[in-house]
């Protein structure tokens, strides 16, 4: 009986260890196999997010999802392989210009530019163009569209209308103004890399004649080397005219490759952009308000000569600092529009007296010069030798006038 119950103890323990290995291979066969995953980065590369994810954790072996970025008008690649991943990787966005069609040109451009409207402190208005250059509702425009501006707006592609908060930097030298409105995440253009090429096709956007908005034409470069006053521009046929100033001339890519300024009333399609290089010849930024801006303009247009224009009979503003301003030297005699004497200094006078010296005639030529005067000619007379400073800018002739005996110096400022 003993050794039964013993066989029957080791029965029991046997079956028991059997039992045992069936739940260690049935727990073994039932876990789940370890599967190891990748970190996949999207770099933009400059581009911007549409939607997506730029960080993905993938199982190896599985695809990662592109995320939808965009870059402007620029075609999109990647350069790396993300269908297989089997290591953590990083795909860089790829971009690459690509030429538009006129049509979607055009509207690209528009979108993009802005009418300038402008209340001067004459009372006059004035219209120009302007474009935007970042998605903060900073734009690009010409001097000479806010000149003596006391109130100043935007109109932009939709129609709607902003004022201008901020009058970020200003040049009148180089015919250059940034302006800041209250708006973000408008569309902008980019500037060219390149330098843009004699033959070259452009396009001009703006306001043409100050109601026509969105006007595009186009037209080829036909020089890279002309010089409006001291600001180095492009000369092309692309149409401007009024109320084109400050607008946007572009390449095929939609890249500004200048900003447009001037024709030539004498000529036919000689039509001229600054350069945008001549952005970079902007001072610090004055960030002022348009009350400030106005209150620069009197202070500066005080100390400056009155320009007279014999054919209207009127005397204008002007930024062109006088004699006395830049040398020192006190103004003897003014003679009024019916040959008056006055004593001193006198606004709005045909013709100023000073003593001359000629260092200081010297210091005041190279002072023109500075602001974009060049020198014309010279001739003598009864008076004396007389050195003609024109300015093609503010079409302003400067006449410095030496008498015979070098006692005096007459000074007549006209415009045309």
């Amino acid at each position: 009986m003993k050794k039964r119950l013993k066989m029957f103890a080791v029965l029991a323990m046997l079956l028991s260890l059997l039992g045992a290995c069936s739940s260690d291979a049935k727990t073994e066969a039932e876990a789940e196999p370890v599967v190891e995953t990748y970190h996949v980065t999207f770099d933009m590369n400059g581009g911007e997010l549409i939607s997506g994810e730029l960080e993905q954790d993938i199982e190896a072996g599985g695809s990662a999802i592109a995320p939808e970025i965009s870059n402007g008008m620029m075609e999109l690649s990647w350069d790396k392989d993300f269908s297989d991943v089997t290591e953590d990787i990083t795909v860089t966005a790829q971009w690459e210009k690509v030429e538009m069609s006129s049509v979607d040109l055009a509207s690209y451009v528009q979108e993009r530019t802005v009418t300038v409207n402008v209340k001067t402190i004459t009372g006059g208005t004035s219209i120009g163009s302007g474009f935007f250059i970042d998605d903060q509702g900073t734009i690009v425009t010409n001097y000479h569209v806010i000149d003596m501006g006391n109130e100043m707006t935007v109109e932009v592609s939709d129609g709607g209308t902003y004022d201008v908060e901020t009058v970020v930097n200003f040049d009148h030298v180089y015919d250059l103004a940034i302006l800041k409105i209250n708006l973000s995440g408008n569309s902008y253009l980019d500037f060219s890399d390149e330098e843009v090429k004699t033959g070259e096709q452009v396009y001009a956007v703006g306001s043409a004649l100050g109601s026509l908005t969105g006007t595009f034409t186009s037209g080829t470069v036909s020089s890279t080397s002309r010089t409006y006053g001291l600001v180095e521009c492009i000369q092309m046929d692309a149409s401007i005219s009024n109320g084109n100033s400050g607008g946007p001339l572009v390449n095929s890519y939609g890249e500004v490759v200048g900003i447009n300024t001037y024709s030539y009333s004498d000529g036919d399609n000689l039509n001229l952009a600054i350069k945008p290089s001549m952005l970079d010849e902007l001072g610090a930024e004055e960030n002022y308000s348009v009350n400030d801006f106005t209150e620069w303009y009197y202070k500066e247009s005080s100390r400056s000569f009155s320009p007279y224009n014999s054919n209207t009979g009127y005397f204008y503003y002007s930024l062109i600092n006088t004699y006395q301003e830049v040398t020192g030297r006190s103004c003897s005699k003014s003679y009024d529009v019916d040959w008056n004497e006055l004593d001193s200094y006198v606004d709005c006078c045909v013709m100023y007296l000073y003593r001359y010296n000629s260092s200081e005639f010297d210091t005041y030529t190279e002072y023109l010069k500075s602001v974009g005067f060049v020198f014309n000619e010279s001739s003598t007379s009864d008076l004396g030798t007389a050195y003609y400073y024109w300015s093609e800018k503010d079409s302003v002739m400067v006449d410095l006038v030496v008498s015979l005996d070098n006692e005096d110096l007459y000074i007549f400022v006209v415009c045309s």
